[in-house]
């Protein structure tokens, strides 16, 4: 794990830099849905004060990632397979009208710079064990393409749900190489200004996102650190 250590900063940036530390850790499955995260163990991991940590949790509670049970602690929001269920319903709507959109709009130059950040993802799938880099979103591109704020909007309401349920599903090598092939699949379609092929590999990608975040529901992140258990 990253050193996350916070030095020579103190109230609110570190109050900052604690969430998005723990934001983080949450994102990348490191604590699961339903699990309980110990202030005391980040504390000692961030090296900042329990009140920090607190504080950060409040922020995370607002954002919908955690809830803070009194006397209990604080635990990682658990969707259930319902919920899942529907958002991804849901994704799958947007995430196919915007891949229409960005098909029929987006310029030659923007596709061939979205092959080049995929280009990047195949290094950084390779350099980092297998795992998918969750800053070179290629949705994020695809709704940028799109050129429709308020289905982009819609669409970040429903995917910052779901990371919890896809957060273990990256770390899954094989399921981060095939996720990339799917990627390439739908910029290819794109790049062809096939509109149909580009919604139909979008369709099968997303189903395939959803049957890999239900298998991965009950496995532990392999990259998860034994001192975060306490």
């Amino acid at each position: 794990m990253p050193d996350r250590r916070i030095t020579k900063v103190s109230g609110a940036a570190a109050i900052t830099h604690a969430e998005n530390s723990v934001r983080r850790l949450i994102l990348e499955g490191f604590f699961t849905p339903g699990e309980r995260v110990s202030d005391t163990a980040l504390s000692d991991e961030l090296g900042v004060s329990r009140t920090t940590i607190r504080e950060a949790f409040q922020r995370l509670v607002k954002d919908g990632l955690i809830n803070v049970i009194p006397n209990r602690g604080a635990f990682v929001i658990k969707l259930s397979r319902d919920e899942i269920t529907k958002l991804y319903e849901v994704r799958e709507a947007l995430e196919v009208h915007a891949v229409r959109l960005a098909t029929e709009k987006a310029s030659v130059e923007r596709l061939i710079a979205l092959q080049g950040m995929l280009s990047v993802t195949e290094i950084s799938i390779v350099e980092h064990g297998g795992r998918y880099p969750i800053e070179l979103d290629f949705h994020e591109m695809i709704f940028e393409l799109a050129g429709n704020s308020l289905l982009t909007e819609h669409a970040n309401q429903v995917n910052a749900k779901l990371r919890l349920s896809r957060s273990k599903s990256g770390f899954m090598p094989s399921r981060a190489r095939d996720a990339y092939a799917e990627h390439v699949a739908i910029l290819n379609a794109m790049l062809r200004r096939d509109v149909l092929s580009a919604v139909d590999a979008m369709r099968i990608h997303i189903s395939n996102s959803r049957l890999n975040s239900e298998e991965s529901e009950n496995s532990t992140n392999p990259l998860k650190q034994i001192l975060l258990k306490r």
